[in-house]
């Protein structure tokens, strides 16, 4: 019977190269096999997150922090997500830019976007799937408990995402952000949307 032995005698400090090497051992840790796990636990961890911070603190709480999570994490990944269209952090971009580095960022995730509607004073985007949410999440909880959590998360965390995205990009001077529709709560999609903001003369 052939050794499964994986030389360890260096680190590749690599997660692809590790992977890679960690197949020789691990067969079944297909490409398919491994997102889907490091989807399932990176929703786990985020619900575990939430849930914890609401049994410490309260509901009311765990919202107000649980977006300032979101809103920290997009401030770290805001060069990766500027890079995907040639952009660099610090860089002022336009509204269509700007779109283009909503869809770029949500594919990477497995989250299908489509610009909607990109006109001078509005922008909106659809999302038709979040397997964050349709895949793990419904599948993890009952339909009342995800019902209720989605509830609970949603509105706050698209908010201080895309809140964030405009004042990175350079265009909350101009611009405020809404999230009128949820897939999770209308089983069709979600929607994001960008307006102009009207000044008085």
């Amino acid at each position: 019977m052939a050794s499964t032995q994986i030389d360890m005698k260096f680190r590749n400090e690599d997660v692809v190269k590790n992977l890679k090497m960690l197949q020789q051992q691990f067969p079944y840790m297909t490409l398919e096999y491994v997102v889907q796990s490091l989807l399932t636990l990176w929703t786990r961890h985020d619900y575990s997150m939430f849930t914890v911070m609401e049994q410490e603190f309260g509901t009311d709480k765990a919202v107000q922090m649980y977006a300032k999570i979101w809103d920290f994490r997009t401030r770290l990944e805001w060069g990766d997500i500027v890079k995907s269209i040639g952009k660099k952090p610090g860089d002022k971009l336009t509204i269509k830019e700007l779109s283009d580095a909503f869809v770029a960022s949500f594919a990477e995730y497995g989250n299908p976007v489509r610009v909607e509607e990109l006109t001078e004073d509005r922008l909106t985007l659809r999302c038709y799937d979040c397997p964050y949410t349709t895949q793990i999440v419904w599948n993890m909880l009952t339909p009342e408990q995800a019902m209720t959590y989605n509830q609970k998360i949603q509105h706050a965390c698209n908010h201080a995402i895309f809140k964030a995205f405009l004042e990175l990009s350079g265009l909350d001077d101009q611009w405020i952000f809404n999230f009128p529709s949820q897939l999770c709560m209308t089983n069709q999609y979600c929607e994001f949307t960008f307006v102009r903001k009207k000044f008085n003369k």
